[in-house]
């Protein structure tokens, strides 16, 4: 009887056990978290923590395994700058821009030195300047600040700044801005940057300074509030803070602006500017995209051709073979911008590229290659140039680039050309001037023979405008070969070629014309009227003495040496 009943008991338990085995793994999901396929991925992410949230320390979501115990490993983080993404993780996150707005510390300016040639050195004139500064009116110190800037004559500029944090005057702080601007001091760093922050309360017009202001002094700490601007979308604030960004900007602001090329309310003209400020601050970080619109021939052109100098100015190998495709466009403003992205490879296949645009059927591309050729001190290229300046049907603009080029390249067969120029009887004053221009500019060859063509007009008034010209180039260097030439400008009976003659001396100061100079100046401190009229000798008219008409501008160039 015990024995059946031990039997009873152990087939009921069996059974039970048996009626458990199905249900236990059931239980026991619904109280640990599933696992994946892969022991490392410990938990999937929902769609809402997949968002830029999920990449900082604080935010990240804790995970536990199904032991219980806290992971020790630190979440995958997105990788901004390589644009690497953690496993597990969806290919739609984007890039979220994490620097906040600063403020930099304030300063004064630092010290600029004065141009050797500013007017006026006297203390009664710097006496003059810190009076206007300090008691002037708005159009007397803005008319200063503007001489003083012109001049390069840079001794107020601690009295300058002094008054832009005192001044109320819009048109006295927009001018002061110009002027630290010229400078690139970044003494209003401070002001610049608040604005830029937060420009609504500010007049619009010193806003747009103040864009222009951080672009040419390089104040990166106007970045975050140049990207803020942008994001908003203000169009009273996008262009000039999209231009400063393209100018100041780094790898995080490229990769700011690349993800914003995907929104689909921009606008033709937004997208073309985006894609010159991504070409402009050549952040490789964003090339995958910006190749991928290069070459998508669905895109609007203009934003195609801005790509295409954009992955050239980065610089990578693969844009080479890329922009070499592109140029077989038929659009020719492409083809015009691969040349400007392909001049910053130096490898036999971007010179041979260079060298085809140089016989491209739209002179935009042909004139392209040769700033190209500049850029890329391309000699072999030289002959191109000279063909092109010869062809009779060639466009201006791209004979004169051609010109400049020749010169500075300085090689004997370029030289030779440009020389042939000059003295080439068919050939009209005005190329004979470009030329002359070119040459004296580089001072490489050429310089006798302008001096003997400038000579030549002296006495032949069918070439006066020629020999203004080539006055007005001798006038832009201080050469002890100019000296000769100098005299004889100054010698001249026509008002106008000594004025020019002048004008030269005062930028060469030249000891064997001086003489000359002070004998115009005469007349400027002699008296203009007699009391005896018969008695004048010759030289005088209706009672008064006939003055040199370059008397005044004589002896002020005297004063001022």
């Amino acid at each position: 009887m015990k024995r059946k009943i031990l039997t009873a008991v152990l087939s009921a338990a069996f059974v039970f056990a048996w009626a458990q085995e199905t249900s236990v793994p059931e239980i026991i999901e619904n109280v640990l978290p599933r696992q994946t396929e892969t022991e490392t991925e410990k938990t999937e992410v929902s769609p809402e923590l997949q968002d830029s949230a999920l990449f900082s320390e604080t935010s990240a979501p804790e995970i536990f395994s199904s032991e219980t115990e806290v992971s020790s490993e630190e979440p995958e983080t997105f990788d901004a700058l390589s644009g690497s993404q953690p496993s597990g993780i969806s290919e739609a996150v984007k890039f979220k821009y994490k620097k906040e707005k600063i403020f930099p510390a304030e300063s004064r300016p630092k010290k600029h030195e004065s141009s050797g040639t500013y007017l006026d050195r006297s203390d009664e004139y710097k006496k003059k300047c810190d009076d206007i500064l300090k008691y002037g009116l708005e159009g007397q110190i803005t008319d200063l600040i503007d001489e003083l800037s012109k001049n390069q004559d840079n001794r107020f500029v601690n009295d300058i700044y002094d008054l832009f944090q005192e001044t109320k005057s819009v048109a006295v702080k927009e001018k002061v801005i110009e002027y630290f601007t010229k400078l690139k001091d970044p003494c209003l760093a401070y002001f610049a940057v608040e604005v830029i922050n937060d420009p609504y309360d500010t007049k619009k017009s010193i806003v747009e300074k103040c864009f222009k202001y951080v672009s040419e002094a390089d104040i990166k700490d106007a970045n975050p509030g140049l990207v803020d601007l942008v994001d908003k979308e203000d169009e009273a604030y996008f262009t000039g803070a999209l231009s400063a960004l393209g100018e100041i900007g780094g790898a995080e602001e490229a990769l700011f602006l690349s993800d914003y090329l995907d929104r689909d309310d921009l606008n033709v003209s937004q997208r073309q500017s985006l894609m010159r400020v991504l070409g402009r601050i050549k952040a490789v970080e964003t090339w995958d995209k910006i190749s991928e619109i290069a070459m998508d021939e669905n895109e609007n052109a203009f934003v195609r051709m801005y790509a295409a100098e954009a992955i050239g100015a980065m610089e990578k190998p693969e844009s080479e073979k890329i922009l070499a495709d592109l140029f077989e466009s038929s659009d020719p403003n492409i083809r015009t911008y691969v040349i400007k992205g392909i001049s910053y490879f130096n490898t036999d296949k971007s010179d041979e590229l260079i060298l085809q645009a140089l016989r491209d059927s739209q002179y935009k591309v042909r004139l392209e290659a040769v700033s190209a050729v500049e850029k890329k001190r391309l000699k072999a290229a030289v002959p191109y140039l000279i063909f092109r300046c010869k062809d009779k049907d060639e466009q201006k603009q791209v004979k004169e680039k051609c010109y400049s080029v020749i010169a500075d390249l300085n090689t004997s067969e370029g030289n030779d050309y440009l020389i042939s120029v000059l003295k080439d009887k068919k050939i009209g004053d005005a190329t004979k001037a470009k030329v002359s221009a070119a040459l004296l500019e580089y001072n490489h060859a050429g310089t006798k023979e302008v001096i003997e063509l400038a000579r030549s007009t002296l006495n032949n008034d069918v070439q006066k405008n020629l020999r203004y010209a080539l006055g007005k180039e001798f006038a832009k260097y201080d050469r002890s070969e100019f000296a000769e030439i100098c005299a004889e400008y100054i010698a001249s009976s026509d008002v106008a070629t000594q004025g020019t003659g002048l004008d030269i001396w005062a930028k060469g100061r030249y000891m064997s014309a001086r003489a000359a100079v002070e004998e115009i100046a005469k007349d400027a401190e002699e008296p203009s009227d007699s009391e005896n009229d018969a008695e004048k000798p010759k030289g005088y008219q209706f009672g008064a003495k006939k003055k040199n008409a370059n008397a005044k501008k004589a002896k002020r160039i005297l004063d001022q040496s």
